[in-house]
């Protein structure tokens, strides 16, 4: 791991679940939906390093940016604020300019930032998979501070705002607000986008009209799965559609814990490196599919395989649903090992999966309503220790495994369990044993 510093800053493109599912409503798919997400990150992208070689593209988590630049707070935040108004501009401008994506509505985004201490982790498994991600106060409070701004908004850590002219200060609006607080904040400053007023070429917006032009709506493929998922086979016009189960499982309370003066910084980096193995490992080898991690956030697939005949041999459907919940709840049991709880939440239905163009097609995504589900599983209805599921994995968990099942108590429209790995293992054995009795079921010698 390496230590930085510099902001770390996140665009998030707020309607896009809304989009995603009109078009998946209207269509059957997403294919409009994935092409303008990837012209809309890759121009980002394509724009930001040619006005700095500082800036990072680290990932993009469903539809949200991530990004940092390396620098000193007040030459970063100039990279921050040109990018930020670039993004806004580019949201305005597809729809109207690219006939490809009228059918979409406007993209609406807002973006948060924050300077600070942090670790550029990579993590390799040892099948060779590697993937970036970076652990520091200043990437999590970035994210929060994103998901408060308002549309159309740049919201930025006080670290940031201090640093700033008397001038540029006014043009903030400070909000006080009291969800900070487990950040060790009480405040945070906003401006509108539109208000940074920057001057942009408009052959920045031509150039993002070329890229969007340069591959047909048509040359993007969906093909059915026939064996585990595995992304490198997958490209912006090489996707699958599939039934599955996304696995969402949150650290809870885990950011309160990284010391807001970074004092602690590199314990907690090892930390968070050694949860995320560990979940990593456990999807893995339970049948899984990881798709990304997001900050102290792990995102798996569990996918029905179907059907089929190979080498003259029929093989039977299998089944996600038990996996996925087993899977859940032995990560409960591993990572209370370290003195913190995740939640977990999770959805089943159809899903796109596709890779796109931030950083060359890099970054594994998984877009339809059912990840727009399985995440408010996980982020509205799954406590510490908890694992969430919505009605069609509950249903689909019946009939594969009805114990499991019944481990699951409905609470609404959603069904909670409370139940790690091993307490389901203890509960299943003196079921069988209390089977076992009824049937008169044990050792003739004993019974003599």
């Amino acid at each position: 791991m390496k230590k930085y510093s510099g902001i770390h800053f996140y665009i998030n493109i707020i309607n896009f679940n809304k989009i995603i599912t009109d078009e998946e409503i209207n269509t059957k798919g997403v294919t409009h939906s994935i092409h303008a997400l990837d012209t809309f990150f890759a121009s980002i992208e394509k724009y930001g390093k040619n006005i700095s070689q500082n800036l990072v593209v680290e990932k993009i988590t469903g539809s949200r940016l991530h990004l940092f630049v390396v620098d000193e707070v007040e030459t970063a935040f100039e990279v921050v604020k040109s990018v930020s108004f670039y993004a806004q501009k580019l949201a305005n401008y597809l729809n109207k300019e690219i006939p490809k994506y009228k059918i979409l509505k406007d993209f609406q985004i807002n973006a948060g930032a924050s300077y600070g201490g942090f670790y550029d982790f990579e993590f390799v498994s040892k099948e060779g998979y590697s993937e970036t991600t970076t652990i520091g106060y200043s990437a999590n409070y970035a994210a929060k501070l994103q998901a408060l701004s308002g549309c159309g908004m740049l919201s930025i850590s006080e670290n940031i705002y201090e640093v700033l002219s008397v001038e540029e200060q006014k043009k903030y609006k400070r909000i006080d607000e009291e969800s900070l607080k487990k950040y060790k904040q009480d405040k945070y400053y906003t401006i509108s986008f539109n208000n940074l007023n920057l001057y942009l070429d408009e052959m920045e917006l031509q150039n993002a009209k070329e890229y969007a032009n340069s591959s047909n709506l048509g040359d993007i493929e969906f093909t059915g799965v026939r064996k585990l998922l595995d992304f490198e086979d997958l490209s912006k016009t090489k996707c699958k559609k599939l039934d599955g189960i996304p696995v969402f499982a949150d650290v809870r309370g885990f950011t309160s814990q990284f010391d807001e003066d970074d004092n602690n910084l590199e314990e907690m980096a090892r930390k968070t490196q050694t949860i995320l193995e560990s979940m990593y490992q456990i999807n893995t080898c339970c049948g899984g599919v990881h798709i990304q991690f997001q900050g102290d956030r792990e995102l798996s697939l569990y996918h029905n395989v179907p059907s089929q005949i190979i080498n003259g041999v029929f093989q039977s459907e299998k089944k996600c649903y038990k996996s996925a919940v087993l899977a859940s709840m032995r990560m409960i049991d591993e990572i209370r090992k370290y003195g913190v709880f995740i939640g977990v939440g999770e959805d089943f239905g159809k899903l796109f999966a596709t890779k796109i163009g931030a950083r060359g097609e890099k970054d594994n995504i998984l877009l339809g309503e059912t990840v727009i589900n399985a995440d408010l599983m996980e982020d509205k209805n799954a406590k510490e220790n908890q694992v969430a599921i919505t009605e069609e994995v509950f249903e689909g968990l019946e009939v594969e495994d009805e114990y499991l099942s019944s481990q699951f108590k409905k609470n609404g429209n959603y069904y909670v369990a409370t139940v790690g790995y091993k307490e389901y293992i203890r509960g299943l054995s003196f079921k069988q044993q209390e089977i076992n009795n009824s049937r008169n079921n044990y050792n003739g010698a004993w019974r003599k």
